[in-house]
């Protein structure tokens, strides 16, 4: 089954449009969350130097805070914000925040420039700190200043932002699709448009394509309906060549009638067979012109069928169940009643006590199912149902023309008739018809 085109269309737009929006989103919050961190790290850097600049160093080769930071958070105990000064023996001050705790030392940079990284405490919060090696004057080995704040700072700004930036795209997305439906809406009404005009030109309810206000389009109509036109005068040409081959054939019917002696039976049967052909294809010509808007109830031409037929089989019964809402069938009553006389006679003369009909609507088709309980036939005799002039039984009359005609009838109308094993147990006719549409 093909896919639509307006579907075609979406997945075309839609998914590299969503793959879009999710990459750039991505990006955007990895460089939204780079920035926090490297302004996060600043403003230890500015920090660190405020503290290092407030260290002293003793006579005695200790090391003191002559100029505290004047933060508060360095005094409140888990607020994340601490520093830390070590030298080669270990931990020498640490801030009133840190109380009885020692922040594990990392290794600082050789060349003096400040390192920065994350630091995970046992059973504390993780922390973003910055550690620096330092010479104080009058010291006479370096010491290593380390100083941290709260990653917990860093983590729920980027989360606020991460959050708020998927609501925002999901808006965008939303807007976006919106806007390309609209965009296919409006876009494809021309060719669904066409469609239906195509659609409506089978139907016999069109002669030609009109116009569309698309350049495209309107060129597709322009090379189709000269194709169009000239297959109705071939079709038109067709008609009128069949109906003057059945009018040419009339007078010498009627001649070969007249030579036939009175008492032959079976020449004037076969005579009056071949005149009947020569009058429903008479008919079938002139009727071709008003197919196009042929229309008729199936329910109504199974009826009087259903009337005439019970009454030339008696003994056997006749069951029709029709699905409720039935649309009419773009097809000549005339037509129909030929099509389903042929059938139900056949099924009738077949039957051993039951035929039963049936009658649906099927997406665009009147579908009419006639089932009967004789015994059916075999799988070769079901192949070459419908051969002209082929008959299975010979103890009944006929021509052995009724199935071939009716399935004739049925494909001129774009419907089909097939054949095949009853449930019954005899043999299944299913005739399909198009629904008729109102233009």
């Amino acid at each position: 089954m093909s896919a639509s085109l307006q579907r075609r269309l979406w997945w075309a737009a839609g998914l590299p449009l969503v793959a879009l929006v999710v990459v750039g989103l991505l990006l955007l919050q990895w460089a939204f969350k780079d920035t926090v961190r490297r302004a996060f790290d600043a403003r230890l850097d500015r920090t660190l130097a405020a503290f290092i600049g407030g260290l002293e160093a003793t006579p005695d080769g200790r090391v003191v805070v002559g100029r505290p930071i004047g933060q508060a958070a360095f005094d409140s105990i888990g607020s994340g914000w601490h520093w830390q000064v070590a030298d080669d023996t270990g931990v020498r001050l640490r801030s009133r925040s840190l109380w009885d705790r020692e922040l594990p030392m990392p290794r600082a940079r050789a060349d003096g420039q400040a390192r920065h990284m994350d630091l995970a405490p046992d059973g504390a919060a993780p922390l973003r700190a910055v550690v620096r090696r330092i010479e104080l004057p009058g010291q006479r080995a370096p010491i290593t200043v380390l100083l941290t704040g709260p990653r917990d700072d860093i983590d729920a700004e980027v989360a606020d932002f991460v959050q708020l930036s998927w609501l925002a795209a999901a808006g965008l997305a939303l807007l976006a699709l919106a806007t390309i439906g609209l965009q296919l809406r409006l876009g494809l009404a021309p060719l669904r448009r066409f469609s239906e005009q195509v659609a409506e030109l089978a139907a016999g309810r069109r002669e030609a394509l009109e116009r569309l206000p698309v350049r495209e389009l309107d060129a597709v109509v322009e090379e189709l309906n000269p194709v169009i036109e000239q297959n109705r005068r071939l079709a038109e040409s067709g008609r009128k060549r069949a109906g003057d081959l059945a009018h040419a054939l009339k007078t010498p019917l009627a001649l070969l009638r007249t030579l036939v002696p009175p008492g032959d039976t079976t020449q004037r049967e076969a005579l009056a067979r071949i005149d009947e052909i020569v009058d429903r294809h008479l008919a079938r010509a002139s009727a071709d012109a008003r197919r196009r808007k042929a229309r008729c109830e199936a329910s109504e031409a199974l009826d009087g069928l259903v009337v005439l037929l019970a009454r030339l089989h008696p003994a056997k019964a006749i069951d029709v169940a029709s699905s409720p809402a039935m649309p009419p069938v773009a097809c000549e009553a005339s037509d129909l009643q030929e099509i389903l006389g042929n059938l139900l006679d056949n099924a009738l003369r077949a039957a051993r006590h039951t035929v039963r009909v049936d009658l649906r609507f099927e997406g665009t088709e009147v579908r009419i199912t006639l089932d009967d309980d004789g015994a059916g036939l075999d799988d070769a005799a079901l192949a070459r149902l419908g051969e002209r002039g082929l008959r299975f039984d010979e103890s009944t009359p006929g021509t052995g023309l009724g199935v071939s005609i009716s399935r004739d009838i049925a494909e001129s109308y774009g419907g089909a008739l097939e054949f095949g094993r009853s449930p019954l147990g005899g043999l299944q006719a299913r005739l399909r018809l198009p629904a008729w549409r109102n233009a």
